[in-house]
């Protein structure tokens, strides 16, 4: 029989195999996806579990602050955040039935935290969803940097990247009274992000990290229980706090609250990053050899509401630096005062450096008017001839709001912060108020003060327009600067400070205009920023102009 042959396949006929074996791969992953969304429950799609914390970036909260400045007092959930799902549900069914609420704002809210697509939770059994986000940052700088404030000037090759990504992976399994979280998150550029502190991946400009990572869980009926990573913000709003603000790296903690309906309690224990001291950088005996302390902050707070109009807060926290990995469990008491244990005879030798900090907080409101007044004592001296030697370590603001009877919803702010020169520092840098050098406190860092008049209007309840003037001064003083500084030897001296190497008190007038389209799961910012400087970093130079422009683009999956 004659010898058959075979043919070797044409070029084209090999493009045409490669492309039928992709387009089998696509529809391979495609069929896996859906297999695996089949494997949900069907209203998992949109649901998520009550006890899940609500992410500081989340669209909710400037939606919720909006409804709150127009004087819908039920929409006000509380002094401490991340705000429970729960309880955003339930603040947005108090807001449907009052008329002091604006319709269009908790028309969006209310599509979103509908009850009935939680009701997959209400049983014993667990659920399993996930999701994830991309957000994308396009910053143009003119000049160079001034956010975040506490950092100062800074050049633009410190500043924002000019295109910058990130991207989250959740998995979230929740039963009917606990969750868990679990969040990956991969950033494409390291620079000037205060919220990370990982290494870069091998030799590129990006970095991964575990984000919001933590298990909650509901005790009894009114006590929550919550472990792991989360970001944390007491009194103040948004991100911003005197006591407790959330503009470093999220806290690895455990926190107890326990809310009434009048009363609502916290407490926290958090590790923070640990600090070398080196004699070279430090205020330690020459000769000696570096150290290595690990730190810990421990706060407690209580808020007390006697009437719908008023809401009163007070509490302390206390950083402590020990050479050793340990847990003091005398502070971890939420019963005791830390101003009290810190004086235990038995305990001197090891509390002499830990930093005490006392707050209050007292929040009024009348209508569509509030007032909201904070007052953080680092320390302060009451004895005379202290008095003429130790300035005090103080730090106050003061906000206000109206709601403006316009056809949409809209409000005008005025807010004044003040922290005075020395408040969060010690010459003892372990014990500064900081974490990764960004404050654990307000973003002004100490030595600076901040008045601005501004407003919002929603032309829509996905839409908010927001505009400013402001004016920021800081002086000679740095949250991370080393070697540390203390108050000791400085009273009178004139406010904010300077000293030789920075001579001029930096003068700021700021213009901020910005868009928000607030429609979760895509959400999309516009903000412009203008900054004309006097005696740029404290510096005795010619006055210089910067303006900063950025657009955050963002889509959700599941996230939360």
């Amino acid at each position: 029989m004659p010898r058959q042959t075979t043919t070797p396949p044409s070029v084209g006929a090999r493009r045409i195999r490669r492309a039928e074996r992709r387009i089998s791969v696509r529809r391979l992953l495609t069929s896996a996806v859906f297999c695996v969304g089949l494997a949900l429950p069907a209203a998992s799609a949109r649901a998520q579990h009550p006890l899940v914390s609500l992410p500081l970036d989340d669209p909710a909260y400037p939606l919720l602050d909006g409804l709150v400045r127009g004087g819908c007092q039920p929409a006000r959930i509380s002094a401490y955040r991340p705000y429970l799902v729960r309880d955003v549900r339930a603040a947005v069914r108090r807001a449907t039935t009052d008329s002091s609420c604006a319709s269009s704002l908790v028309a969006v809210l209310r599509d979103r935290f509908a009850s009935d697509t939680f009701d997959i939770f209400t049983d014993n059994e667990g659920v399993l969803t996930a999701g994830g986000a991309l957000t994308v940052r396009a910053t143009q700088l003119s000049n160079g940097e001034f956010r975040p404030l506490w950092r100062g000037l800074r050049p633009k090759a410190e500043g924002d990247p000019p295109v910058s990504a990130t991207v989250q992976g959740r998995v979230t399994w929740g039963s009917k009274n606990v969750v868990g979280v679990i969040e990956g998150v991969g950033y494409t550029h390291r620079r000037n992000d205060p919220n990370l502190h990982q290494r870069a991946v091998r030799s590129t400009s990006g970095a991964i990290d575990f984000g919001e990572s933590y298990v909650n869980a509901q005790l009894g009926k009114w006590f929550t229980l919550s472990f792991g990573r989360a970001s944390e913000a007491w009194l103040g709003e948004g991100r911003e706090s005197l006591t407790l603000s959330a503009w470093g790296p999220a806290l690895d903690r455990i926190e107890l609250s326990g809310r009434w309906r009048r009363v609502e309690a916290r407490a926290l224990v958090a590790t923070l990053a640990s600090v070398e001291m080196d004699p070279a950088v430090d205020s330690l005996p020459p000769g000696s050899a570096a150290h290595r302390f690990y730190r810990q902050l421990i706060g407690h707070a209580l808020t007390i509401r006697p009437t719908r109009a008023v809401e009163l807060s007070l509490g302390e926290t206390i950083l402590i630096a020990r050479g050793t990995q340990t847990l003091e469990l005398a502070y971890m008491n939420p019963l005791m005062a830390y101003v009290v244990t810190q004086n235990d005879t038995s305990r001197y030798n090891t509390t002499q450096g830990d930093n005490l900090q006392v707050f209050g907080g007292a929040r009024l409101h009348s209508g569509a008017s509030a007032v909201q007044a904070e007052l953080l004592v680092d320390d302060v001296q009451i004895d005379p001839k202290d008095r003429r030697k130790v300035q005090d370590q103080l730090a106050w603001s003061v906000r206000g709001t109206q709601g403006l009877p316009f056809l949409v919803p809209a409000s005008a702010i005025a807010e004044y912060r003040h922290v005075n020169s020395y408040a969060y520092l010690r010459n003892f840098y372990a014990t500064a108020y900081q974490s990764y050098d960004a404050p654990i406190g307000s973003e002004l860092g100490p030595d600076a003060d901040l008045w601005r008049l501004g407003g919002e209007l929603w032309p829509a309840g996905t839409v908010q327009l927001t505009g400013g003037l402001s004016g920021w001064r800081q002086g000679a003083q740095r949250i991370d600067q080393r070697t540390g500084r203390n108050s000791n030897n400085h009273a009178g001296e004139p406010y904010p400070s300077v000293t030789p190497d920075r001579p001029g008190v930096q003068r700021t007038v700021l213009v901020d205009a910005g868009a928000s389209y607030l429609k979760h799961p895509l959400t999309f910012t516009a903000r412009v920023e203008a900054a004309r400087v006097r005696n740029p970093n404290n510096q005795l130079t010619a006055t210089a102009s910067y303006v900063r422009l950025q657009l955050i683009g963002r889509y959700a999956y599941q996230l939360p």
